[in-house]
């Protein structure tokens, strides 16, 4: 009779690899509920694990893996800070794969994110800001491999996500607020590697709240720059030397709210005295710059995140998938 592998087990307990390796080196480290299931599909299968790699399992950290896109832009770089420190408060290990979109894309690659979880390296996964609807994810999904999303979104799995909308209309309504009449929007070009594109869905909070306010639409008044402080100067530039100057921006993200800062800076014109400025996302350098920005909860997405994909480890049919919305909040600096 052939023997039974840890797949098998792993399949009939309706949990992952990784858990049943948990169950049987560590098994304080799981729920009660999963490892009597572990336990049954064990004896059931009469499965006996490979001493030497049950001893070598005695002696890891959970070793999470974050599969995130390939750019350096702040946002990520404060997600990631904190997936960092609640793993490192976890003990966890944390191994971050970052990839072009495009290879994500790709039908050739549509198993790249189910190897990593079927590898047996890891014991959890966090995807960020990547396209997942083309991936096949069915032994993810059907192990419950202990999975979270932040800034992209599949049912199947937990996702941590902003209301872009929402955020716009704070920013927007803090402008009409302060008294500022004619008011424009900086968005951004879709960023490659993004799994959605945020700066659309801000736009239509930006619009929504000006109709709200009994105030017209002008298109004239919306910008798309690159995400990128130079081509939101030159853009805005061009913006604010216009007949129709608009005497408030919403930016929809930090990064080009600065480059609508230099530019009003070079054309003398005084923020918040002739020109209010509002951006998006509450980066670092958004505080020392005076920016009055709507503040989503980078680090802390991350950190949430970790701490949950560390409780599915534990015990993976703990909750079931769902959109957490985490909270937004208007910071008022200098430039309003």
């Amino acid at each position: 009779m052939p023997k039974s592998s840890i797949y098998e087990v792993a399949a009939l307990a309706g949990v992952s690899i990784a858990t049943v390796s948990r169950t049987l080196n560590k098994p304080h480290r799981v729920s009660e509920a999963t490892r009597s299931r572990v336990m049954e599909a064990v004896h059931k299968l009469s499965y006996t694990p490979d001493l030497e790699a049950a001893a070598r399992a005695r002696h890891h950290n959970d070793r999470i893996a974050v599969v995130a896109p390939l750019n350096t832009y702040p946002g990520f770089t404060q997600r990631l800070q904190g997936i960092s420190s609640a793993l490192d408060e976890l003990q966890s290990e944390l191994i971050i794969f970052q990839i072009d979109a495009q290879k994500i894309l790709n039908p050739q690659n549509n198993k790249f994110l189910d190897s990593l979880a079927s590898s047996g390296r890891y014991d959890g996964l966090i995807i960020m800001s990547l396209p997942v609807n083309g991936q096949d994810l069915t032994r993810i999904s059907s192990t419950k491999f202990p999975t979270t999303l932040i800034e992209t979104s599949d049912t199947r799995f937990t996702s941590f996500k902003v209301d872009n909308s929402e955020g716009a209309r704070l920013g927007v309504q803090h402008l009409i607020d302060r008294g500022y009449k004619n008011i424009g929007y900086v968005g951004f070009n879709p960023l490659p590697s993004y799994s959605s594109n945020p700066s659309k869905e801000r736009e239509q909070g930006y619009i929504n709240t000006l109709l709200e306010n009994g105030r017209k639409v002008n298109p004239e008044l919306i910008i798309t720059p690159d995400y990128s402080i130079e081509d939101s100067r030159i853009k805005a530039t061009e913006l604010l030397k216009s007949s129709n100057r608009p005497d408030a921006l919403f930016c929809g993200v930090d990064i080009n709210a600065l480059g609508v800062l230099r530019a009003a800076e070079e054309l003398g014109i005084k923020v918040p005295g002739d020109l209010g400025v509002v951006g998006f996302d509450d980066i670092d350098i958004a505080d020392y710059m005076g920016l009055t920005t709507v503040k989503q909860q980078l680090h802390g997405s991350g950190k949430e995140a970790a701490l949950l994909v560390n409780k599915l480890i534990k015990d993976p049919l703990m909750s079931e998938p769902r959109e957490i919305f985490l909270p937004l909040e208007l910071i008022i600096r200098r430039s309003t």
